[in-house]
């Protein structure tokens, strides 16, 4: 019979559930001979990194942009930076007409002086 046992009593299980609950009491050995003072100072140390932690996250929540606004407003300020955008791009697109405009103006003088040049050397 190649392994008669139940599957719970088999060696290699018994080994498992032996280290396992080795293991355990031997965390269960380290926490009973801490420091107290040390215990202490590690739970103050948590305490301030929650306190600090759940300030910062107040923080970053009232820098969202609307927070403290209603639907309403929100949207009003969404219109008004729509708008804002809209004109922005409207002054980008001119200044584009414009530096091409500017572009087309100095070819066309370069041009010309290019020409003038030209026909003086061979007079």
């Amino acid at each position: 019979m190649p392994n008669s046992l139940p599957s719970p009593l088999r060696p290699e299980t018994l080994h498992e559930a032996t280290s396992i609950n080795m293991d355990r009491i031997t965390q269960l050995q380290q926490s009973i001979d801490r420091d107290p003072q040390k215990f202490k100072s590690e739970q103050q140390e948590i305490v301030h990194d929650i306190c600090t932690n759940a300030k910062q996250i107040e923080l970053l929540i009232a820098a969202l942009p609307g927070i403290n606004r209603s639907e309403s407003e929100q949207i009003a300020t969404f219109k008004a930076l729509e708008q804002e955008l809209q004109e922005a791009n409207e002054e980008y697109q001119r200044s584009i007409q414009n530096a091409e405009s500017l572009l087309k103006q100095i070819l066309d003088t370069i041009s010309i002086i290019a020409k003038d040049q030209s026909s003086s050397t061979f007079e």
